[in-house]
């Protein structure tokens, strides 16, 4: 007895755990919006074409541009940290321009700043 309730609590925990992953959080709506100037690179393969095109977040576009200057640690750290502000606050423009409000924007921008 000592062995089968833990085990059936175990599995009941990670029941629970596969239908929350499972799940969507978002509504189709604020999911389907691409935030706008998101930029599509294409990864090149092993022959050297191009796959399907991934997405360059803004944070990405951010680390890029501070690894090209060949700052010091600091200096790199204060730049990214002002481009990524930069970034949050053009996306919440955006959210703004697309009236959105409470957990929709709050989604959006994270969505916009990440991808």
């Amino acid at each position: 007895m000592r062995i089968v309730a833990p085990a059936i609590y175990a599995a009941l925990l990670g029941g629970a755990i596969y239908i929350a992953i499972a799940q969507n959080p978002l509504p189709n709506a604020i999911a389907s919006v691409q935030p706008e100037g998101a930029r599509v690179a294409a990864p090149a393969t092993a022959h050297g074409k191009t796959s399907v095109p991934a997405k360059v977040g803004k944070r990405e576009n951010c680390r890029q541009s501070v690894g090209a200057k060949h700052l010091g640690k600091h200096q790199a750290r204060d730049q990214m940290q002002l481009c990524v502000a930069q970034a949050r606050v053009d996306c919440l423009k955006q959210a703004i321009d697309q009236k959105l409000r409470g957990a929709a924007r709050r989604v959006y921008v994270k969505s916009c700043v990440a991808a």
